[in-house]
This record gives C-alpha cells, structure tokens and sequence, in this order.
C-alpha cells in the first residue's frame, strides 16, 4: 500500500474531527478565530497527526495526553470514556484551553487517542482585577473521566456549569470537543477496516521515523553546528522583561536553551515550558521544512530548555492567563539568533496582535463573554514586503465586523491600515490596524486588550527601519496595555495595533512599488519624502 495514501489518510481523521469542531461549537474564538486543534495519538501518547488550525495547537509538546496516562492507565480505559483536563502545565498554557481526549479501540485493542482542544469563550475567575495566582484565573480542572459509554458525568458539566459566566456555551464547546473526538473514532475504526489492518502501529512507526530523519537533515542542511544567541523583549506593566535564547545546532539535532530569561511574573504573562515549547518547535518547523506535517518525529530532534522560576517556565501556581504575551515573541528571539544563519528565510519583527476578551450582560440580562483577534502587521521578509494585519507567529483568523456586532453589544465605527505603519526598507514591513468600537450594551461592559509588545517598535531588518507601534484608547484618553476598563453605553475604545519592521535599507526600494504604495495609502507622501528619500 502506497505510503503517501495511508499518511494522508490519518490526516483526513484528524481535519474531519476539526470540521465537526466548527460545525458544533459554540463560541466565536473556535468558530471565527479557529481557536481549536484536533490530534491523533499512538496508544503510548506520541503525536501521529494534527490538523492545520492555529499554530499553536498543533500538540507539538503537548503532554496532556501521556500525564492522563499517568492517572488512567490504559488496562482501566474502555471504548466510550472520556477524559479532560485544563492544565496549564499540560496543554497550551492557561486555563480557557480545555482539552479532551477519548481512548480509541479496535475490538478489545487499544490503538489509538483522539484529542481535541479548544479555548473556552469564559472559564470563571477574574476579568476585573490582574489576578497573582493561576487559582484566580478560573476554574481548574484536575484529571477527570467526564464521560463513559453509558452518557456524560453530569456532576462534571454541573460543576463547569456553575463557574463559568456563559455556562451553555462552554458546555456545548465541550461536547463540541468530545464531538470532534467522535468522528476521529469512527473514522480510526473505518481505516482500519479498509487497509485490513489490526492498529497503527505500523503506519505510525513508519511515519515518525521518516519526519524525524527529514526534520533532522533539514536542520542539518539549514543550520550549521554552533551556539547562536537571541534575544527580544515584552512588556509587562511598566518594565520589560527579557527573553534570551541560545540556539545550539549538532548534527540535525537543535536545542533551546532559555538560562538568563527574566524571573517569573506576578502578572499573568508567564509562559509554561510546554507553551514555550511550541513556538520552538513552530518556528524551527517553519525555517527549515515547513511542508512536513506535525507530529512527534517532526519534532525529535528539536528539545527545549529554560531554568525554573523564569516566565518562561514558571512554577505553579504562577499566573499564566496571558501567556500569548510572552509566547509569540518566543519565535522572534529565535530568528534573532538564528538571522545570519538562514538569511533568505527570515523576517523582520512583527506586531502580532491584540487578544480582546469582552464580558457583561445584554439588554435581556444574558451574560455574554467572548475573544477576538485584532491583527497587527506581519515583517518584511528576505525577498518580499511583509503582510498587512497578519498575525505572526500565531495564525489565529479575524473576527468578522458582523459576526461580531450579531454577538456582541458593540457597534464597529471604522476598521483600517494604519498609513506608514509599516517600515520603510527595500521591503516593506506590513501596516496595523486602527480599530474602533462603541460599546452599545445597556449595562457596563468589561474590555481587557492584551498584546504583547505594545510600545516598543517592532525592529526592522539588515538596515530596514523599524514599524510603528501601538496603543489603546478609551473615549480619547489613553489606556494601559492588558488593562481591564468597563465600557457604559456610547464609550469608544481604539486599538492601534503596531505595524511591522522592513528588510534592507529604505533607499534600495523599487521607485515603482514605493509609487504603489503612496497610491494605496500604505505610505504617506511625506513618509515617501523622509523615509525614503
């Protein structure tokens, strides 16, 4: 049977578990933002496949699984259970992501895991306050069969129920979840059935042997045995904390090293070693073979390390709510050690994005709580101008103005680039948005906007100048970053999200495609003028 076919079989499963995610779920973060990850497991917890949704849901490092394994062994598993847990230390970082996981058998046999994982629209906890501890920031959900063949813990989803502020929704995300699980069962059990075969063990051996030896002659063609340094920085309420890497590449094998990274923090912005992980393995992935799919031998030759105690490896119960803040700038410091190393698959710092989570009640008295995604702009590249309110690293989606206005009490008043946003360089870096709404909503309306390098400009590459950066303001009066504000009927807030740097200096840029750009209203003429001269 021809590889290729049986490989591309298992990630069918796994984009039919995600498609039955979209179709079920609830809440605009998973239906709009594609918040979610459905994975396929051997039965000792190893990654086989993972769907395309957001980076970092791939399951690269997630250990959900194999820690599970650890309280249910698998001679106490049977067809139909249901596990669950929203370890932060786990999964991906902080409590909204719930992750699910079902056991898949073929008869008696156990063969296979399904797992899938979502943020949650509301977890409880404080939205007000900037809570200290993890224990603050929702609800916890130890190891649990929440499920078996004989129906739903019902004591589990009462529970959820009872702490969360949109108790339907995050149920019916749940069930959402143990949905997805469902369809990667059956169709286990179809593959099976239509190959002849008993398990995957052979097809999954075979496919994590081949990525690991690709990934490792990837990294082998790619980077050069040596020791190269990064470093970038993010903002944590008044000081800036440091993110210091040492990149150590020997023979296809790469390890991350994270020693002089700043201590802890008292806000929530720490980063778990398993959500650190996974922009290493992301952003490897992308420099030097992103065309191989996830799973665990694509990421073998790639290990992670970072003292205890820092806030990229905290200790529980540290608070790690916003943990996008420091996570996504975790690919820049790489890129930054690694920039004179592959010079022609690099980019210029980017702005990321703002996370805006939005809770109150309704005209009707229902509670409502959601996020959205609000994009800055992507850097320049080697050879091309960067994107325009794309995220990177995270490829999380937009949320629609309708879908949002349908859901949420708020009217949108303008949604545009920012002009000269971008860097000015040979390639230009991309613009960010300025972001606008009023609250309509009967009641006050509690806002928190998170990013994650608001103030500091994003730095443009081998002599290309540096993007513009970001603020937030409400009814024209400055707000600080990642700060909670409740909004009364009419207030506005304003997002500006930053730009992003450019590539080379400004002077080498094509006359022709700077032209363009003055058109389009990306540069301004005087920009045109000054930066370009």
């Amino acid at each position: 049977m021809d590889l290729e076919i049986l490989w591309n079989g298992l990630l069918m499963i796994v984009d039919e578990g995600a498609f039955a995610i979209v179709r079920t779920s609830m809440s605009k973060v998973v239906v709009e933002g594609r918040d979610f990850g459905a994975m396929l497991y051997d039965p000792r917890g190893n990654l086989l496949a993972a769907d395309i949704s957001i980076a970092s849901k791939t399951g690269a490092t997630s250990i959900v699984v194999k820690e599970l394994l650890e309280h249910f062994p698998p001679e106490t598993l049977a067809p139909g259970d249901v596990l669950a847990s929203n370890n932060p230390w786990w999964i991906m970082g902080h409590l909204n992501d719930i992750a699910i996981v079902c056991p898949i058998f073929n008869g008696r046999k156990l063969v296979a895991f399904a797992e899938c994982i979502a943020h949650m629209g509301d977890i409880g906890g404080s939205l007000s306050g900037a809570p200290r501890e993890v224990y603050e920031e929702g609800l916890i959900i130890p190891p649990l069969k929440i499920g078996t063949r004989a129906g739903e813990n019902e004591t589990f989803f009462s529970m959820l129920q009872a702490n969360v502020r949109i108790p339907g929704h995050v149920a019916g995300d749940v069930r959402a979840l143990i949905a997805g699980c469902r369809v990667m069962e059956e169709r286990v059990a179809a593959f099976l059935e239509r190959h002849g075969m008993t398990d995957l063990s052979r097809i999954g051996g075979t496919v994590l042997e081949r990525s690991e030896r690709t990934m490792r002659a990837a990294i082998a063609a790619a980077i050069p045995n040596g020791v190269y340094r990064g470093s970038t920085t993010v903002d944590a309420l008044g000081e800036v904390l440091t993110i210091a890497v040492k990149a150590t590449a020997k023979d296809g094998r790469l390890e991350f090293d994270f020693d002089g990274s700043s201590p802890q923090s008292l806000l929530g912005i720490n980063s778990t070693l398993v959500y650190t992980g996974v922009w290493c393995k992301y952003i490897t992935k992308c420099l030097v073979c992103p065309e191989l799919p996830n799973n665990e031998g694509t990421f073998a030759p790639i290990t992670v390390k970072a003292p205890v105690g820092t806030f990229v490896n905290p200790t529980f119960p540290a608070p790690v709510k916003m943990k996008p803040s420091t996570g996504h700038y975790i690919p820049t410091a790489i890129v930054n050690a690694l920039a004179d190393v592959v010079p022609d698959r690099i980019l210029a710092e980017s702005g990321n994005k703002f996370l805006v989570y939005l809770s109150g009640r309704d005209e009707a008295g229902a509670a409502f709580s959601d996020m959205m995604f609000v994009m800055g702009g992507m850097g320049a590249r080697a050879n091309k101008d960067g994107l325009h309110c794309m995220s990177f690293p995270a490829n999380s989606s937009n949320l629609p103005v309708e879908v949002l206005e349908a859901s949420i009490p708020v009217r949108v008043r303008h949604k545009r680039l920012r002009t000269d946003s971008g860097g000015a360089g040979r390639f230009r870096g991309g613009c960010g948005q300025e972001f606008e709404f009023e609250s309509v909503s009967a009641t006050p309306m509690t806002v928190r906007a998170e990013h994650g390098k608001l103030y500091t400009t994003p730095l443009g590459l081998r002599g290309g100048k540096a993007g513009a950066s970001g603020g937030i303001a409400v009814n024209g009066s400055a707000v600080a970053d990642k700060s909670a504000v409740a909004l009364a009927r009419g207030d506005v807030m304003n997002l500006q999200t930053p730009g992003s740097g450019g590539a080379y200096p400004p002077g080498e840029r094509d006359p022709a495609a700077l032209e363009r750009d003055v058109e389009n209203g990306i540069v301004s003429a005087r920009s045109a003028g000054a930066d370009y001269r």
